[in-house]
């Protein structure tokens, strides 16, 4: 009797044994500890990822349009047939050029003003440089219908006919900057024009 127990006994336990060798093998048993994770990202980690590179350039753009430098009362009106602040690509000799420009931060998609912009320029054909400023445009000294960057250029009796070709670099606080090119196309190009020859018919009036 006391044999027959132990029989007993000893295939119980190898019965667990077998159960808990094969539970291990096939998965089916107890489930395995997870391995350790990783340490979680702190926040700066996370944003740093998150947030896409700041482009490191500058939007220029602008136009020209003729000063009242040189023209008549015809030619100065503000309305048609006036040629003053009107935008143009030919400019007469003894004229005045004026250019207006803005500046865009394509992070922001805003505009900049004279508190964020370190430096403007231009440079004419001859190598000299001028700085554009920074002011209100149009409408009244008090409320002006825009503000824009400009210069002026006042282009002499005896200058050569032809392309007037500059360079207009924009630099904010941070370093970055932007350039303003004219189309490739040379008819589209600032050009100096004989004396009369920009707008012949609005002479007719002096």
């Amino acid at each position: 009797m006391t044999k027959l127990v132990l029989r007993v006994l000893a295939s119980g336990v190898a019965l667990v044994l077998v159960a808990a060798s094969c539970g291990a093998s096939t998965g089916e048993g107890a489930p395995a500890a997870p391995a350790a994770s990783a340490a979680p990202a702190t926040q700066a980690q996370a944003a740093t990822a998150a947030a896409p590179a700041q482009p490191q350039f500058l939007v220029v753009m602008g136009d020209t349009i003729r000063g009242n430098l040189g023209l008549n009362k015809t030619e100065i009106l503000t309305t048609a047939p006036g040629i003053h602040c009107t935008q143009q690509n030919r400019f007469p000799q003894g004229g005045r050029i004026v250019w207006r420009m803005k500046v865009m931060d394509p992070a922001t998609g805003k505009y900049m003003d004279n508190k964020q912009i370190a430096s403007f320029t231009i440079t004419y054909p001859d190598g000299k440089t001028d700085k554009l400023a920074y002011g209100g445009h149009g409408g009244t000294k008090e409320k002006p219908a825009d503000m824009l960057w400009a210069v002026g250029y006042t282009v002499p009796n005896d200058y050569p006919t032809g392309l007037f070709p500059v360079k207009i670099v924009a630099t904010d606080l941070e370093g970055r900057t932007g350039t303003f090119d004219q189309f490739k196309v040379d008819i589209a190009q600032l050009t100096i024009v004989p004396k009369g020859m920009d707008y012949p018919e609005s002479h007719e009036a002096k």
